[in-house]
C-alpha cells in the first residue's frame, strides 16, 4: 500500500446511504433488442436473455472488462433506462457475490462511476438503499486492492482507484471513503504527471483520459460542496488542460502511444477547451462550470511541455507534434511506443503524415507490431527499434550503458530530434533535422558511429499513395523523394479508436551504408 494511505486503512463502510439519489427506474418493459458497442466490438443484447450479453465469447480481455465496467453507458446515451436496469440486475445476479477480474480495482472504480453517472441521467437501476450498499462493497474492495507497486512501478491505475473512491464517497456522504480517494488523487498527481503537466506514460489519448478524470472529480467536489478539495483538484486539472492544448493539432488529436479501450478519442475531443461529447453529458450547471473553468485556465509554455517530452510547433502551413522522452527509453510502466525520431505533421489544417496508434493491447501479432518502430514513421537501423525494450528492473546506469538519452531542438525553420538509442548497434548518435518552407519540407538525417548497416526511413499517411518512377505521390498533392534509397509501400492501419481503424500506407525508403552516414528525404507540393 502507498505509505500515505496507511492511516486510513482498513476501510469499513457502515450504514451506507445515497441520501439524494434519483428515483429508481420505474419500468423495464420497453427494452428492445439492441447492439452495444464495447471497445470496438458490437455485442448483441436481448432483453429476454440479458445473461447472453455477458456470456457472449470475446477474443480480447479488454472487451470483456468493458462489459464489467459498464463502459457503454456514457458512450451510448440513447440506450434507455430499461436497458440500464436490466443489465445492472443481470450483472449483479451473475457476478456480485463472486470474485474475479470483474472486481479488479480499476474495473470496479470505472463501473461504480459509470453507474453513478447513468443513475443521475436515467434513474437508479435498483432501490437507492440497495445500490448504496453495492457501492459500499465497491469502495471496500477497491481500498483492499489498491494498485500500488512501489514508487517507480505504479501506473496511472492507482489514481483511477482514487477517483472511484472519491466519487463513491461523495454520493454516500462518507468522509472516510472520500478522504481516501482525495489523498490518492492528490498524491498520485505528483507521481504520474511531469512538471509541465503531461502524463509521463507517453500516450496523448491517456493524457486526455486523465484530464477527464481530474475534471470529473473536481466537478463532483463542487457539486457536493467540498470547496477546498475542488480547488486542489482544479489546480491539477488546470495543469493537465494547459498541457493538453499543446497536443491538439489543427487536424485533430494525434494518437501517439496507446489508445485507451475505455472510450474513443472522439469522446474526449474538445476537452482541452471544456467542450466535447463528455462535457455534453454533464448537467447544465456542470457544463457552465467547465466552460468557466476552461476560459480561466492558465497556460503552460511549449518549452515546459517539451521538457516533459512533447515537441509541438507550427511553421507556416505546417503543424508538428512529436514525442521525445528525454530519457529516450519508453517509460515503464506506461503506454509509449517505439516512435523516437518520428513526428505527426499536418498541413493546411489536415493530417498528412501521422502516428498509426495501436488498436489492441498485447505482446504478440498486431498488438506488438503497432507498438514497434516497424509500424511508425521514423528512422530504423537494422530493422531494430530505436531503444531496447524497457524493463522495470533496469536502473538508470544500466540504461545509460546500452542506449543514450534524447533531445529536441527548435530552429527558426524547423526542429531537430537527436538520440542515442542505437548505441548498442554501433550508432552513437542519430540526428533528424526538419526544415520547413512554404511548399515543402526536408528531413536531413545523420548517423555517427561505425559498421555497415541497413537504414530505413519511413512516413505513415492516411492518404492514398502511388509510386511513380521512384517517387511516392501522396494524396495526389505531395511528392516524397529520396535519392539514395529504394522506395516501397506497406499497408498499415491508422487506428482512430481501440479496435477501430482505417487503411493507411507506410512509405519506406531503405538503403545500406557504412557509418558515419547522411541522407535527405524531401516532401514537396506538386505544382
Amino acid at each position: 500500500m502507498p505509505p500515505y494511505v496507511l492511516s486510513r486503512l482498513p476501510l469499513d463502510v457502515n450504514d451506507a446511504a445515497w441520501l439524494d439519489a434519483p428515483a429508481e427506474i420505474a419500468s423495464v418493459s420497453a427494452a428492445q433488442l439492441s447492439g452495444i458497442n464495447l471497445a470496438g466490438q458490437v455485442i448483441s443484447f436481448d432483453p429476454a436473455k440479458p445473461d447472453g450479453f455477458f456470456s457472449t465469447p470475446v477474443d480480447d480481455i479488454e472487451i470483456d472488462l468493458a462489459r464489467h465496467r459498464f463502459a457503454w453507458l456514457p458512450l451510448q446515451p440513447d440506450a434507455g433506462p430499461d436497458i440500464f436496469h436490466i443489465l445492472w440486475q443481470a450483472w449483479r445476479d451473475r457476478y456480485f457475490e463472486t470474485d474475479g477480474m470483474h472486481w479488479h480495482p480499476y474495473t470496479a472504480a470505472e463501473r461504480a462511476i459509470n453507474v453513478i453517472d447513468a443513475s443521475m441521467r436515467k434513474g437508479t437501476p435498483a432501490a437507492p438503499g440497495a445500490l448504496a450498499e453495492d457501492f459500499a462493497k465497491h469502495a471496500e474492495i477497491i481500498s483492499r486492492r489498491l494498485e500500488y507497486f512501489g514508487d517507480h512501478d505504479t501506473s496511472n491505475h492507482l489514481a483511477n482507484n482514487g477517483r472511484g473512491l472519491y466519487r463513491i464517497g461523495c454520493v454516500l456522504s462518507d468522509d472516510k471513503v472520500r478522504g481516501l480517494g482525495f489523498d490518492i488523487l492528490t498524491n498520485e498527481a505528483s507521481r504520474i504527471f511531469l512538471p509541465g503537466g503531461m502524463l509521463r506514460e507517453g500516450s496523448s489519448h491517456y493524457h486526455f483520459l486523465y484530464l477527464r478524470n481530474y475534471l470529473d472529480v473536481m466537478l463532483a467536489a463542487e457539486r457536493h460542496g467540498f470547496d477546498d478539495e475542488a480547488s486542489a483538484l482544479g489546480e491539477i486539472a488546470e495543469r493537465l488542460m494547459a498541457a493538453a492544448r499543446h497536443l491538439t493539432l489543427p487536424g485533430g488529436l494525434p494518437l501517439i502511444g496507446d489508445i485507451s479501450p475505455d472510450c474513443p478519442p472522439t469522446f474526449l475531443s474538445g476537452l482541452e477547451t471544456g467542450k466535447g461529447e463528455w462535457a455534453s453529458l454533464q448537467n447544465d450547471e456542470d457544463r457552465d462550470r467547465l466552460t468557466r473553468f476552461a476560459e480561466a485556465a492558465g497556460e503552460v509554455s511549449s518549452d515546459a511541455v517539451q521538457a516533459d517530452g512533447w515537441f509541438a510547433a507550427e511553421f507556416g502551413r505546417w503543424s508538428v507534434l512529436a514525442h521525445i522522452s528525454p530519457e529516450g527509453w519508453p517509460f515503464m510502466p506506461g503506454h509509449a511506443h517505439q516512435d523516437m525520431g518520428g513526428a505527426e505533421i499536418h498541413v493546411d489544417g489536415q493530417p498528412l503524415f501521422v502516428d498509426p496508434g495501436r488498436g489492441r493491447y498485447g505482446e504478440e501479432g498486431d498488438a506488438a507490431f503497432y507498438r514497434s518502430s516497424a509500424a511508425h514513421g521514423t528512422l530504423r537501423i537494422d530493422h531494430s527499434d530505436p531503444y531496447p525494450v524497457n524493463k522495470p528492473y533496469y536502473d538508470d546506469a544500466f540504461r545509460a550503458r546500452h542506449a543514450g538519452s534524447a533531445a529536441a531542438m527548435r530552429h527558426a525553420d524547423g526542429f531537430t530530434i537527436a538520440h542515442g538509442g542505437y548505441k548498442r548497434l554501433g550508432a552513437d548518435d542519430v540526428r533528424r533535422r526538419w526544415h520547413f518552407s512554404d511548399n515543402e519540407f526536408r528531413i536531413e538525417d545523420g548517423i555517427s558511429g561505425n559498421g555497415h548497416h541497413r537504414i530505413e526511413r519511413a512516413l505513415v499517411t492516411p492518404l492514398n499513395v502511388n509510386i511513380d518512377d521512384g517517387v511516392a505521390i501522396v494524396g495526389g498533392r505531395f511528392a516524397v523523394t529520396c535519392a539514395d534509397a529504394r522506395v516501397r509501400l506497406e499497408d498499415v492501419t491508422v487506428w482512430h479508436a481501440y479496435n477501430t481503424g482505417r487503411p493507411g500506407r507506410r512509405i519506406v525508403f531503405e538503403t545500406e551504408a557504412d557509418l558515419p552516414w547522411s541522407g535527405t528525404l524531401t516532401v514537396g507540393e506538386i505544382a
